[in-house]
């Protein structure tokens, strides 16, 4: 499975919009499974998920303690790719965000 994480120090950068837009692409483009992780506390990721029809992408609902291993089981479930969605500000969700994708898309101040 691959994971791809979008960061950023700043809100508004357009994380969250990239983020559900690149999810869905893949999930039409037939490189689905797609799973959806909100890491972000502000949940934006989550809202918009919750407002679309469609059953797909898959979302995740996690802790940061419990991260690694629902990444793990993601990846046993089948998902091709994870995308995380990450809050705007340096804590440690974005250093345990960031630590575990094999493509980091950032945006610096």
């Amino acid at each position: 499975m691959q994971v791809m994480a979008f960061a950023s120090q700043k809100g508004g950068a357009g994380k969250t919009t990239l983020a559900g837009h690149i999810a869905v692409q893949a999930e039409r483009m037939g490189k689905g499974p797609v799973a959806l992780l909100d890491a972000d506390p502000q949940g934006s990721l989550a809202d918009w998920w919750n407002e679309r029809t469609a059953d797909t992408p898959a979302f995740v609902k996690t802790t940061i303690e419990n991260q690694t291993a629902d990444i793990d089981r993601l990846r046993d479930l089948g998902f091709k790719l994870l995308i995380i969605d990450t809050p705007p500000a340096i804590t440690s969700t974005i250093a345990t965000a960031i630590g575990l994708p094999d493509l980091v898309v950032s945006q610096r101040g």
